[in-house]
């Protein structure tokens, strides 16, 4: 039996419950809703269809796109914390019940399957619902007969009266599904087109229980420091209480849970799809010298001053995985595995690696990197990546004294292996500090030649603005991250956190989506660059004691804090120097997308435009002293960037 690696996250409060149907023709004569039909056998089958009889609710979105779907449309969007909920009810007990799904799969490569909770426990975790085609469907081409059944799965127990039925997503890898077919599923968590659900037996129809199931899932943030356990399945009745408990390991201690609590064992209420991680930190840790004494949103797990967390990084590591990287083989093969493992690892990078010298020198390289790591550039041999793009993609990092930058984006003829210098996607607890980042706001070749010609040039405008993407990205869900004393500069599109005005993306590790987005901006330096600085949207920022400056030549046109879709800010004692708009609410038409923020005690010299109004009463939740703005010129340009920090700064 296998374990759902990839966990379900939070419901929004935007989640689409549609209300039940009694208007379906049980007869079977009819498409357009849930059917009931009577089998020889003495069995009953039903096909339920979404918002209608026998169905509770969904986390996906309602489409038609595909043709060939029957009632209202089909179900899509159901990816790592989806589902889909249903109810039957059974006149007597019976163990022989069969339940399939009706779907569609349009890619060969998406192999999905699926897992079905029958009153809160799964019956099929080691043989999902492969969900599978043998050719791409287009949505010109698709009809009636590329809609597919599932094999069913056999003997499943149904009690007297209502049943709850949860539909989700089996992770990735390769397993046995029902029918003994081995598959690879490539989408962890995720489900593949639903159209409806079908279930047989005797003595059976829609059930009358509403009551909402939620996936729950507790974990370790690190196997090596500890384990959890639970009272609970996988799925869990709204309102249940589920007991967590802690077992941390020889050497460490157990110091919070991600959503604040301390408590061990901790008894949580489920009223939501959650994932619970635990944190350990060694026994007798002191955690590196931070700015001024505080790290902001880094070190809190929710919005109080006493929801305390202690970021780590790789501390506690074994002597194996205290490593040097210093070339482009060990980054990309010698420790690739080492470095996306949530194993503790201490990472320092000694001297500049870049692309040059492949095939393609202009190619970005893409790095990932899991939980638990802490990077830090040799400060007697400066770390650089050059067209190198790191993403960290886990929990409790840190990242001290590198150079990021020149990773090339542009994708005319050929799409790069990455996209941003340094993103964060579907992370938590990230420490970035004593960092630069930079690129160029001319294209360049890795020899600081301009590119007049070959594969990456064009003569759009557009071209020489993309050809870099972003510096420093923030996207799915990423939260409770801390950026100080660092130098972002020539670039046009530095910070984005959160990429879209219309939807607010998730974190399938932690549950959290864009809306919880925390991040802590002070002590760094912003020079010559032409929009996002940062750009937020839905969650919330504090930016301090930063300076923030352009060159007389981008003065008309470069653009500071941007405030977005609902997001709010509360930005104090910085300083901008001729800049177009330093803090505002703009480059979108949409009044109704705009976000909130507090100017308190900033300075503005030589920008065009004035600081338009704006009120939120919102405060960041810890304590800072912050320096007055006069002061932060001078302390940010002795500070901000590489090279500030001695090899004791950075013994790890």
């Amino acid at each position: 039996m296998f374990l759902k690696k990839t966990v379900f996250g939070m419901l929004t409060a935007s989640m689409l419950l549609w209300g039940i149907s009694c208007s379906n023709d049980d007869s079977g004569s009819s498409s357009s809703g849930s059917q009931s039909t009577k089998n020889p056998d003495g069995t009953t089958t039903l096909k339920i269809q979404e918002g209608n009889r026998g169905f509770v609710s969904h986390t996906g979105v309602l489409k038609t796109e595909f043709a060939g779907w029957s009632g209202s449309g089909y179900l899509d969007g159901l990816t790592a914390d989806g589902n889909v909920v249903y109810t039957v009810s059974a006149e007597e007990a019976i163990t022989d019940a069969k339940i399939a799904i009706h779907y569609l799969c349009t890619e060969v490569t998406r192999v999905r399957a699926a897992l079905v909770s029958v009153n809160g426990t799964v019956i099929n975790a080691d043989k999902p619902l492969a969900m599978t085609t043998d050719k791409k469907i287009k949505k010109d081409s698709c009809s009636a007969s590329d809609w597919k059944d599932t094999v069913y799965l056999e003997n499943v127990p149904l009690k007297k009266g209502s049943n709850s039925i949860i539909v989700t997503g089996a992770p990735a890898g390769t397993h046995t599904a029902a029918g003994g077919a081995s598959i690879t599923i490539s989408d962890d968590g995720c489900l593949n087109y639903v159209d409806y659900l079908i279930v047989v037996g005797k003595g059976i129809d829609y059930g009358t229980d509403t009551t909402k199931y939620f996936s729950f899932n507790c974990l370790s943030e690190n196997k090596t420091a500890g384990d959890v356990t639970s009272t609970a399945s996988s799925s869990v009745a709204e309102n249940s209480d589920v007991i967590l408990t802690a077992t941390a390991k020889e050497g460490w201690q157990f110091e919070c849970w991600s959503n604040g609590a301390t408590a061990n064992p901790y008894t949580f209420k489920v009223t939501a799809n959650t994932i619970i991680s635990a944190h350990f930190i060694p026994t007798g840790y002191t955690a590196p010298a931070a700015a001024d004494g505080y790290l902001g949103y880094a070190t809190l797990t929710a919005d109080s001053k006493d929801a305390k967390y202690t970021i780590t990084g790789g501390a506690g590591a074994k002597t194996e995985n205290k490593i040097t990287i210093s070339s482009f083989e060990n980054i990309t093969s010698t420790y690739k595995t080492l470095l996306e493992s949530d194993d503790p690892a201490i990472i320092k990078i000694s001297g500049t690696i870049s692309t040059e010298g492949q095939a393609n020198p202009l190619l970005s390289v893409k790095v990932n990197i899991g939980s638990n790591k802490t990077i830090y550039g040799d400060p007697s041999n400066q770390g650089r990546l050059r067209n190198i793009g790191i993403v960290i993609k886990g929990e409790n990092v840190i990242v001290r004294n590198m150079i990021f930058g020149e990773v090339v984006s542009w994708d005319k003829p050929v799409k790069s292996g990455a996209d941003d210098a340094f993103s964060l996607n579907e992370a938590s607890h990230i420490w970035v500090d004593h960092c630069e980042f930079q690129s160029h706001l001319e294209p360049q070749n890795l020899d600081g030649s301009k590119i007049t010609s070959g594969d990456y040039y064009s003569t759009e405008e557009k071209w020489a603005k993309d050809f870099y993407d972003g510096l420093f990205d923030v996207k799915n869900g990423s939260s409770w991250i801390t950026i100080s004393n660092c130098y972002f500069h020539d670039h046009w599109k530095a910070c984005l956190c959160a990429s879209g005005d219309e939807k607010a993306d998730k974190n399938t590790r932690t549950g959290a989506t864009d809306v919880n987005m925390r991040i802590t901006f002070f002590n760094n330096y912003w020079e010559n660059i032409n929009a996002r600085q940062p750009m937020l949207r839905y969650g919330k920022a504090h930016v301090f004691n930063s300076y923030f400056k352009s060159s007389d030549e981008m003065s008309g046109q470069s653009t500071g804090i941007n405030c977005r879709a609902g997001s709010e800010f509360y930005i104090d004692n910085n300083i901008f120097e001729n800049l177009k708009t330093p803090i505002g609410f703009y480059n979108d038409t949409s009044a109704t997308r705009t976000g909130f923020w507090v100017n308190k005690d900033n300075t503005f010299t030589g920008c065009t435009n004035p600081v338009e109004s704006s009120s939120t009463s919102y405060i960041p939740p810890y304590e800072w002293t912050p320096k007055t703005a006069s002061e932060t010129k001078t302390y940010v340009l002795s500070n901000a960037g590489v090279r500030r920090l001695t090899a004791s700064d950075l013994s790890y």
